[in-house]
């Protein structure tokens, strides 16, 4: 089944990673969350891959989190489970290449900025909604936010929960380049041959001082705001959310 989610395809220098769940907008289920952890640990050691793409099969790079299984799943698919496994993505040890296109949202959105750099499709709409349906942007996901659009642009993202299209996000500082739909995957495989035909032992040391420059800034104690943000999971609204999203309704929220 996890073969089915999650393709991985290598070539002789970098390694393709395809979400492939076309017909749920490539939605993010336990799973696909396992094939991913496992691709990544399936090329951390290799020293024959100097770049990583990351593509979603269809017309969505992710929609997130599949809100479907999000309450069944809680215990194994929660934020904190994403931010595992994100972090993983975000330390490979060598460049890692999102090739995006339609929705890239919530968990999606985020899939994308945890990776090194962004090729956008033309048709991208990239955004946090999760306050539609009353859950949280975890710290951890606000932080990265913060490190890749500041914290003005990050206010609109999160409070708004409206996605921004492509033109938007490259003025943002989103994504790297923009490119008509059609021509994403081949704009993806120029970024990464281009990458690729660098020193690899340049790439990775100079990777390794990128991510340990931001992330020595990134240790103030967030303890409280992460019990706060369990108690927003478990929260009636968080429920009513879902159950609208489902539903196709507005929600009806009571602040409980």
């Amino acid at each position: 089944m996890a073969d089915e989610l999650f393709k991985v395809e290598r070539h002789p220098s970098y390694v393709t990673f395809t979400l492939n769940r076309p017909e749920k907008r490539n939605s993010l289920n336990e799973p696909m969350l396992v094939a991913l952890d496992n691709a990544i640990a399936s090329v951390e050691q290799d020293k024959s891959i100097r770049a990583i793409i990351l593509r979603g099969n269809g017309r969505a790079f992710c929609s997130g989190i599949d809100l479907a299984e999000a309450e069944r799943l809680e215990g194994g698919h929660n934020p904190v489970s994403l931010e595992r496994i994100f972090k993983r993505l975000e330390h490979l040890p060598v460049p890692v290449i999102a090739a995006m296109q339609g929705a890239a949202l919530a968990g999606g959105c985020e899939l994308g900025l945890h990776c090194d750099l962004r090729v956008a499709a033309d048709d991208l709409r990239m955004g946090m909604t999760v306050a539609r349906v009353g859950l949280i942007v975890p710290y951890n996901f606000i932080r990265k936010l913060i490190e890749i659009i500041g914290t003005a642009n990050t206010a609109q993202i999160i409070f708004t929960a409206e996605p921004v299209d492509a033109a938007r996000a490259i003025q943002m500082g989103m994504v790297h380049e923009v490119v008509p739909a059609a021509k994403l995957d081949e704009a993806a495989v120029a970024w990464a041959e281009k990458v690729a035909a660098n020193a690899p032992l340049s790439l990775r040391t100079m990777k390794m001082s990128l991510r340990r420059s931001v992330d020595s800034s990134n240790d103030a104690w967030h303890d409280d705001i992460v019990e706060l943000g369990r108690q927003v999971r478990s929260s009636k609204d968080a429920k009513e959310g879902i159950r609208a999203f489902l539903e196709k309704r507005k929600p009806v929220w009571k602040a409980e």
